[in-house]
């Protein structure tokens, strides 16, 4: 983490419920999750069980939270959004409001001193080191469109009562229900929110250090085919970042992207409307525009580097 700040930029405090949340939650879902399962046998459930927590609430975090509420690029039904409000509160990553002004601040300030998460100042600060530092309240002036949407604001009053009560009582019952309720609490609790977590972690950090700059190549935001699997589509970042509006990330018919494929599938039931798409000549006029730029790089480069 680089510790040099602009002055208008100062340190914020530590946040100590972060940080140990953050440190002893791996501790809990690695070594306890491999000495109890050990112990008790594996069991088919426990697999599925942290399949589907893992699913509902990453579905929740990149359907909901980022392309619904950070980016309004659809309209969905209020039964949508109690949905990603309480399953999005399950991935212990802040309310909905904290959230989505974060990363609206992201992209207003991508790669600035002011990006919450900038890759400027390193791998580890952008993937979770950022998160160690206390929220001020002033970031919350971004999202003054959230305040009147009655369900943001009911999950930011009751965020860490529904992460605890759901987010581990769901686990730990279904658990009791099957003979074991620490493995339940195990691997639909703990083991799901750190994988949750650091699989988020990656579209902010690796998405913007290793893969290809598709369509910007001044931005450090990259397309990044293994982020996309882990996070139901949101490693294509050159894309999402030069076109933050549309729906989809993977915009290719064949791009492993489930959040896009989802917010269809809402679509075609009717919980879902006015999905926002860029135009299809804009994209790929964008994408040979950076390829271009690109090439004209390397065969300025070229020359000196054959000296």
């Amino acid at each position: 983490m680089d510790s040099t700040l602009s002055p208008t930029q100062p340190q914020r405090p530590l946040d100590w419920i972060n940080i140990l949340f953050l440190t002893f939650t791996p501790v809990l879902a690695i070594p306890v999750l491999i000495w109890h399962t050990i112990e008790v046998g594996f069991q088919p459930w426990m697999a599925i069980l942290f399949g589907v927590m893992y699913a509902l609430v990453g579905l929740s975090i990149c359907a909901g939270y980022h392309r619904f509420y950070s980016h309004k690029s659809y309209e969905c039904s209020r039964s949508v959004q109690v949905f990603y409000a309480l399953f999005g509160a399950m991935a212990a990553q802040n309310s909905t409001l904290c959230w989505a002004s974060g990363h609206r601040r992201h992209h207003s300030y991508s790669d600035s001193e002011w990006d919450p998460y900038s890759i400027q100042r390193g791998f580890w600060w952008a993937h979770v080191l950022w998160i160690f530092r206390k929220l001020d309240a002033n970031d919350l002036t971004n999202v003054k469109d959230l305040h009147a949407n009655t369900i943001v604001m009911w999950q930011h009053r009751w965020y860490r009562w529904i992460l605890t009560l759901l987010g581990f009582g769901i686990p730990l019952g279904i658990g009791a229900l099957m003979g074991d309720a620490v493995s339940g609490l195990l691997w639909g609790g703990f083991l799901r929110i750190v994988v949750v977590h650091h699989s988020t972690f990656l579209v902010n950090s690796l998405a913007h250090y290793v893969g290809h700059k598709t369509y910007d190549d001044s931005a450090s935001a990259r397309d990044n085919w293994a982020v996309a699997l882990l996070t139901f589509g949101e490693g294509y970042h050159s894309f999402h970042h030069k076109f933050p509006s549309d729906f989809r990330n993977g915009v290719r018919w064949y791009s492993w992207d489930p959040a896009k494929w989802f917010i269809a599938l809402l679509k075609v039931c009717g919980l879902a409307w006015s999905l926002r798409e860029m135009a299809a000549p804009v994209i790929e006029a964008t994408r040979i525009k950076a390829a271009a730029k690109l090439l004209e790089e390397r065969m300025a480069a070229a020359p000196a580097a054959q000296t």
